[in-house]
């Protein structure tokens, strides 16, 4: 049986022991801000930061907070309201960015190296397709 995209991404980022995400550090504010308003306290928002460089941050994450940020993440980017349609675009970019990266995993994928979810210009290799939600 095939999974479907999204539902194969959770289960394969709940077995991650631990990810980084990089990006700016008003779009890390503003993915908190946006969703802790939509669901109330978010786990993925104790993940610790860190300077990254180059004026980024680095927002180490576990599996399971992984798993929420995906999973808040599709939900918002589909189906949130038309009152904020930046905050729509950034769930969206977030969703594809760590998609890219989960997609590139097994579910038994071991304790090899894991590549960081970047959010910063031209982290998608330019003949990338964006995954699907």
């Amino acid at each position: 049986m095939k999974w479907p995209p999204r539902r194969r991404r959770l289960n394969i980022a709940a077995g991650i022991a631990r990810i980084d995400l990089l990006c700016a550090p008003s779009v890390w504010s503003s993915l908190l801000t946006r969703c802790a308003r939509q669901h109330g306290a978010v786990h993925f928002a104790e993940g610790m930061q860190q300077s990254a460089g180059a004026g980024l941050v680095r927002v180490r994450l576990s599996g399971l907070e992984l798993s929420e940020l995906l999973d808040v993440t599709a939900r918002r980017g589909r189906w949130w309201s038309q009152e904020d349609p930046p905050g729509r675009a950034l769930c969206r970019a977030v969703y594809r960015a760590a998609a890219v990266v989960i997609d590139e995993l097994d579910p038994g994928h071991g304790d090899g190296a894991i590549p960081p979810i970047k959010l910063t210009a031209g982290a998608l290799h330019p003949d990338a397709t964006p995954a699907p939600m």
